[in-house]
């Protein structure tokens, strides 16, 4: 009975359990297997997808612009900026800054203090791969996020910048929040708008948020957000690009999986060892964009360089 009896209850274990498992936490977790970079530019690696900005990717960026047009992809930081209403991540994105008079060698000098939370809803910022873990193992098995710091990113990211600007693929003002970004959607908008995203490229995804934010006033981000569907991951992952970046925080809310809150970080982050750019200002960008005819450009981000830090604010340049 001792032989029977425990296959019986191993096999019944496991039936319940596959059945308590969602189909999407399922196919998520396929995709997490397949787009996962571990060794993949050895065990000690720490640069993640930023390896596919080389130096011919580098010099060839260099050549993109003829305009000699700069564009911001931040907002000013102050203690009112885009503030969030009704939500718990108002506490936790802060940012204070006070002035400081001292004299000094007979003059009287003026000083800054700055406190800055910028991880959430609302300031402009760089997710370093060290920002989440799965069960406590970081990008490439390491289990130190420290030794996953922006510091290692202390020559900065320039490489060939892309914008995919849904609003306007769907002639709309804004996507609604909770929309999903699809596959073919991105796919439609470089055929439309002859652009293709190539190994190596910092992928920019216009949702028109702050559009959305403008007309029809704010509302609680976090529950509810247009942001990218986890299965665009695989493309995005087969195109090898460098850098994820979007107005939101590229994760839509509420997300298709009951069991993985923020998908796209997860496989960004984690398996693929991919930094995220999050709450861009991507609307002037895409004005610029459209006046020009023209969705590549040369982009350079500049982390500074917080030892072990997980991330920092970023004021981005698009140059056309």
């Amino acid at each position: 009975m001792r032989k029977i009896f425990f296959p019986l209850f191993f096999l019944y274990y496991n039936i319940s359990f596959t059945q308590s498992v969602s189909k999407e936490k399922i196919e998520f977790d396929l995709i997490y297997s397949q787009v996962d970079n571990k060794n993949k530019w050895g065990p000690d690696d720490k640069l993640g997808t930023i390896n596919y900005i080389n130096e011919k990717k580098i010099l060839s960026s260099l050549k993109i612009p003829n305009k000699g047009i700069t564009v911001s992809l931040a907002f000013n930081m102050a203690e009112d900026s885009l503030k969030l209403n009704r939500t718990s991540f108002d506490n936790i994105s802060k940012f204070k800054y006070d002035q400081i008079t001292a004299e000094h060698n007979g003059y009287n000098w003026i000083l800054d203090d700055y406190h800055i939370a910028y991880h959430g809803f609302t300031h402009s910022h760089m997710d370093g791969i060290n920002h989440l873990s799965n069960d406590g193992q970081f990008y490439n098995g390491f289990s130190d996020p420290r030794r996953l710091g922006v510091d290692n990113y202390k020559n900065g990211i320039i490489s060939r910048g892309i914008l995919i600007d849904i609003p306007l693929l769907h002639n709309k003002h804004y996507a609604e929040a909770g929309y999903k970004v699809t596959q073919k959607d991105i796919l439609d908008f470089e055929k439309k708008y002859n652009v293709k995203i190539e190994k190596g490229d910092i992928l920019l995804i216009r949702t028109g948020r702050w559009n959305e934010k403008r007309i029809k006033g704010d509302w609680n981000f976090p529950k509810k957000s247009a942001g990218i569907h986890y299965n665009v991951i695989p493309l995005l992952h087969s195109r090898k690009i460098a850098v994820l970046g979007s107005d939101g925080t590229n994760d839509s809310n509420p997300p298709l999986i009951k069991e993985e809150g923020s998908p796209i970080h997860m496989l960004s982050l984690v398996a693929m060892g991919m930094p995220l750019l999050d709450n861009l200002n991507l609307d002037e960008l895409s004005e610029m964009a459209k006046k020009l005819n023209k969705w590549e450009f040369f982009i350079s981000l500049q982390p500074l360089r917080f030892e072990g830090g997980t991330g920092s604010p970023l004021n981005a340049l698009a140059i056309f």
